[in-house]
């Protein structure tokens, strides 16, 4: 057949032809080039935009120091699985996102790393987790490594499962190979958490007791420094401070917290209204010879009273609570005060605390929360409605006896509660001075004030807690150790000076000179409120939650720390959230790109609740007939020892065991017609799916074609 350019085929040949060259090259210079490539996000949830945390932290690299993005998935078919090939696209979506927001800063590379090939050996060399998938040793790869210069981190494997937290994961690790330092903690307790190096005891061959596990696991990601709980000033390059159970805590270190709030930073903070392991502490300590002049008394209570003012927290260090719905077995009891909280008292729309299993807290306390203007609070754990605030005594009490009396409140109390916004200062009037100071006059020196940095002189506690081996924590039910003991009958607390007690008399004033101000006078330069947006605080209301022993058990074969309860997790996480600024704190949980069928979901509900009177009914009836040929029991012949039954009783269990049978046959005629009514449903929904979309083309196309030949019809 001769083929004629010329043609009228020819033509259409050629155009066609024309048309697809078109097209490859419009799809070249847009999908392989990116030029032009622009996308609008009309999905429900804004799966494919990045949350604005997320964009603040891509703004903040710099262009010297590019981040990298090694995404390594493989492509075999053999070894990847068709779920998880869709889900390498959906990650690779994620981080174009990432890289069109970076404007050049980050730069992707993609990587198949199949059986056999040099990407496999990069893979193994940048830690990817391999998945062996066949007998003869084969692996599957789908994992991520984010670089900056000498700085790496490694998502060795993305879990579908966990695609939710995909971006949050990203921008974590673009936030953490972006700095060139650790984040420095700061530590601030009442508590020996730090552990001791009492020179003392090095001298005679002892040695002080070790730092908390939970300090040991802080050491391994950030500068941890012990910061006194006397300081009237946090350093500036302190990134969180974590404020454990802070004992008879003065309104000059309120000052300090509330001022490194007002600069930028955050807070972690632990209260307890009764603390058991310091009661067990101050016991122990006082009951050691070698501490008998200057026993280490803790106050069981603590407290952040002028700044949860500011804050607008209610806290009452004398009330503790008891929840009926989540008690504990603790020293042998069933403890309401010794709380299991399951995962469903945790906030699920927080990336904090949705994962998490469990949490364990022992004579917590509870927060009432009056928000303040510029404050967004946000509850993380919550009692449940069956729970009450109780006396210290009355806890006290259910050490050794059941708890007699219990009316619930019948509300959710708040257990953890995250602040964020714009803070007001707690002290309008600027600094107040130190508990014993006085009023210097001119050419005076020294004083209490001269050295307000100067460390506690609270001798060392000597309880040794049990030593620490870093582990990868998991979740179980908590149980309590054997080692903390009730406290003694009475427990020596340092007395605070009365309020409006006079200060110390200083001396007399010369004439003509202004008199001295009184003690307690607020005075120096000071912030008044926080920037927008910097900074944030985190509340517990229990401090021995973060004790090792209470939601740790150790392994006996490998000596492996396993965690019971997710204390640990929580913690970790809110330090390594905290120190990542605010944008990481406001990086959403992204929705699953897998939607589920809801409306179907409530169709099925809406059969089953048809029928769910009538199946209740016939399975009460069932129960009860089980019941009655269970009951017809007869007499044992003591020579064959068979079981004798009168007549009656025979004619019962068989008129019974009809009955039985019929009702099961009922319930098997109202399974099958909820069934068919399901199945009904289903059906309507596929061809409403299968026939809507195709009429509204078809309807599309009839008014077009009305109107046209309307237009034609004109003419």
């Amino acid at each position: 057949m001769k083929f004629d350019l010329n043609s009228k085929h020819g033509a259409a040949g050629i155009t066609t032809l024309l048309v697809i060259g078109i097209v490859v090259v419009i799809n070249y210079i847009v999908g392989g080039l990116g030029l032009g490539n622009f996308r609008v996000d009309f999905t429900q949830d804004h799966l494919y935009t990045l949350s604005p945390g997320t964009r603040n932290i891509i703004n903040a690299i710099k262009q010297e120091k590019p981040v990298t993005l090694r995404i390594y998935a493989s492509s075999d078919d053999r070894v990847m699985p068709a779920p998880l090939q869709t889900y390498s696209h959906a990650v690779e979506d994620l981080l174009l996102e990432f890289q069109k927001v970076s404007d050049g800063k980050i730069i992707i590379e993609k990587l198949t790393p199949n059986p056999d090939t040099e990407d496999e050996d990069k893979a193994r060399e940048d830690e990817i987790r391999g998945m062996q998938v066949n007998t003869e040793g084969e692996n599957l790869y789908l994992g991520l490594a984010v670089q900056s210069l000498q700085q790496k981190e490694v998502l060795p494997f993305l879990n579908p499962q966990e695609e939710t937290s995909l971006e949050y994961q990203v921008a974590r690790a673009i936030s953490k190979v972006t700095k060139t330092s650790k984040p420095v903690v700061g530590v601030m307790s009442s508590m020996p958490i730090m552990g001791s190096q009492d020179p003392m005891a090095q001298m005679q061959g002892r040695q002080g007791p070790p730092a908390w596990f939970v300090i040991d696991q802080l050491k391994m990601d950030y500068d941890v420094r012990e910061v006194a709980s006397t300081v009237d000033k946090i350093d500036n390059d302190i990134t969180v401070l974590f404020v454990y159970h802070p004992a008879a805590v003065e309104e000059s270190t309120e000052f300090a917290i509330d001022q490194f709030i007002m600069r930028g930073g955050s807070v972690i903070a632990f209260v307890d209204p009764k603390s058991w392991l310091a009661e067990a502490i101050s016991g122990q300590a006082a009951q050691n010879p070698m501490s008998r002049g200057n026993p280490a008394t803790i106050n069981p209570q603590s407290n952040l009273k002028k700044l949860f003012e500011a804050w607008g927290v209610g806290y009452d260090p004398d009330k503790i609570l008891a929840d009926k719905s989540y008690p504990t077995q603790f020293q042998n009891k069933l403890n309401p005060t010794a709380l299991t909280l399951p995962n469903k008292t945790l906030n699920h729309e927080d990336r904090l605390t949705k994962d998490l299993q469990s949490i364990f807290m022992l004579s917590s306390g509870a927060f009432n929360i009056t928000p303040k203007e510029g404050l967004q609070v946000t509850t993380l754990i919550s009692s449940s409605e069956n729970s009450q605030m109780i006396s210290t005594a009355d806890a006290d009490k259910l050490r050794t006896e059941p708890m007699r009396t219990f009316t619930p409140d019948g509300r959710n109390y708040a257990l953890a509660v995250r602040l964020q916004g714009k803070f007001q200062t707690a002290f309008p009037n600027g600094a107040p001075l130190k508990k014993g100071s006085a009023a210097k006059l001119p050419g005076e020196g020294g004083g209490a004030q001269a050295d307000t940095t100067a460390p506690a002189t609270t001798a060392p506690a000597t309880t040794t807690p049990p030593p620490a081996a870093p582990a990868k924590p998991a979740a179980a039910p908590a149980t309590p150790p054997a080692s903390i003991a009730a406290p003694p009958a009475s427990i020596a607390v340092p007395a605070a000076a009365p309020a409006g007690a006079p200060a110390a008399p200083g001396a007399p004033s010369l004439p003509g000179m202004p008199p001295p101000p009184a003690a307690g006078t607020p005075s120096g330069d000071f912030l008044k409120e926080s920037k927008p947006g910097k900074g944030a605080v985190i509340l517990f209301a229990d401090a021995d939650m973060l004790y090792h022993e209470f939601y740790l058990n150790r392994e006996p074969m490998t000596g492996m720390m396993i965690e019971r309860a997710s204390n640990l997790s929580l913690f970790l996480g809110a330090v390594e959230t905290l120190s990542g600024g605010g944008d990481l704190i406001s990086v959403r949980n992204r929705a699953a790109t897998t939607r589920p069928f809801t409306t179907m979901d409530k169709k099925k509900s809406d059969v089953e609740n048809q029928f769910r009177g009538e199946m209740t009914r016939l399975n009460g009836e069932l129960t009860s007939a089980q019941e009655k040929l269970t009951n017809l029991r007869g007499s044992i012949d003591k020579k064959s020892g068979r079981v004798i039954l009168p007549p009656q009783a025979q004619a019962d269990i068989a008129q019974w065991q009809e009955k039985q049978v019929e009702i099961n046959r009922q319930i098997r005629e109202i399974k099958k017609q909820q069934r068919k009514a399901i199945d009904w449903e289903e059906t309507k929904l596929t061809m409403l799916n299968m026939v809507a979309m195709p009429l509204v083309v078809i309807l599309a196309g009839l008014l077009l074609a009305l109107r046209r030949r309307s237009a034609t019809a004109a003419k």
